[in-house]
């Protein structure tokens, strides 16, 4: 898998930047508060760092998968505590901008005992970032080989195509959202192709996803078809899948097996000629 920005790598991301920003101000400054956000964005640094890495892999082992899910569950935490922190200390001073704003906001620290409330959410927080990196040195996910496919082995993300629709959880609104974007100019006379890519760690559903959105509006096309492609692919194979979808007439696929790459490329030119709509 090519690296890119999954769902907990772009939280994890923003969230870093947050508590940078936080440092940067006023209500850092307090004696504690401030050694304890440090250590805390040190801490998910190196977990972001961490993350960089696995989203090299292209099939994750099902203990990454797993790791990578506390993760993602702990930097949202976190970032609903500092929220939650800055709302609060912060309530009624809307005016003033943003130094005024943490010039006010340590003054409401020390005042109210809210330097000793997110001091110990802190150290909650820690004491679970310390879990979730022993379990990483538990699971030795660092000693973990990357998987990587070849056009010779099965597909890892071939399972979620039959994934059972009434076991698949939160992927309506998505799938509907992708869905309706991708043919909302079906009646207009002015089509244009339109490509959609969703990306991410591998194991969070993005196959399953594009297969949801596929099944919802297949029945818009007269040609389509459904093909997953490996990081090293067989393009003679991807051709000869998508002739067998798209070719309604046994003829068509007659031999099929024997035919070479450019052969295969030629007869799915010739099925698709004129059916660009």
């Amino acid at each position: 898998m090519e690296p890119v920005v999954s769902s907990t790598h772009g939280t994890l991301a923003p969230l870093v930047a947050k508590l940078t920003a936080l440092l940067a101000d006023e209500c850092g400054r307090l004696k504690g508060v401030r050694r304890e956000i440090r250590s805390l964005r040190s801490e998910l640094t190196s977990m972001h760092a961490a993350l960089k890495e696995y989203t090299k892999q292209e099939d994750p082992s099902d203990q990454v998968k797993a790791w990578i899910s506390l993760v993602r569950e702990l930097a949202y935490d976190i970032e609903d505590v500092f929220d939650k922190f800055i709302k609060r200390i912060g309530k009624d001073n809307h005016h003033g901008g943003f130094k005024d704003f943490f010039r006010k906001t340590a003054r409401r620290l020390k005042t109210l005992g809210s330097r000793r409330g997110i001091a110990n959410q802190i150290d909650d927080l820690k004491a679970r970032i310390r879990q979730v990196k022993e379990l990483k040195n538990s699971y030795k996910l660092d000693d973990a080989p990357c998987s990587t496919s070849s056009h010779a082995a099965v597909d890892p993300r071939l399972h979620a195509l039959f994934a059972e629709e009434a076991h698949l959880v939160g992927v309506d609104g998505p799938r509907d959202d992708l869905a309706n974007w991708l043919v909302k100019e079906e009646n207009s006379s002015n089509k244009h192709r339109r490509v959609l890519s969703i990306v991410g760690f591998g194991g969070l559903g993005k196959t399953t996803l594009a297969d949801q959105v596929y099944r919802k509006i297949h029945g818009h096309f007269h040609c389509r078809a459904f093909v997953s492609v490996s990081q090293q692919p067989d393009i003679k194979k991807i051709v000869k899948d998508v002739i067998s979808q798209v070719s309604c007439q046994d003829k068509s696929k007659q031999d099929i097996s024997e035919w070479d790459e450019k052969k295969s490329i030629a007869k799915l030119r010739e099925l698709l000629q004129d059916k660009r709509e």
